[in-house]
């Protein structure tokens, strides 16, 4: 029992922390800093989140997935959508490609 309570409690945090990213900045530009990383520029469109709502991958998970397969940071996320998908486009600095699309139901790393 006690061990749910820390899972709602710390997943509370979790979902507390996401909105004060959400809406840090007023507008377009949002900053966003990943656990033990750098921070990078995030840019959501509203009318875009609010068409896809939720998304299971979210900026820092997609920021994750380019670093560990192409190197380099992470210098802005943006959502955006391709083939009526939501998809985070990445940008990225000292990799081997500067930028990257990631499917963000799904996690895939899209080719440009």
């Amino acid at each position: 029992m006690r061990k749910a309570v820390l899972l709602v409690v710390a997943v509370g945090g979790m979902l507390v922390a996401g909105t004060a990213i959400a809406s840090a900045k007023d507008g377009r530009d949002r900053v966003a800093t990943p656990p033990g990383g750098p921070a990078f520029e995030l840019r959501i469109d509203p009318e875009l989140d609010a068409r896809f709502g939720p998304r299971p991958v979210n900026a820092v998970q997609a920021a994750e997935i380019v670093t560990a397969r192409f190197g380099g940071q992470v210098t802005r996320a943006e959502l955006d959508e391709e083939g009526g998908r939501p998809i985070w486009e990445m940008k990225l600095r000292g990799a081997r490609v500067g930028e990257v699309d990631v499917d963000a139901v799904d996690g895939t790393v899209l080719t440009r």
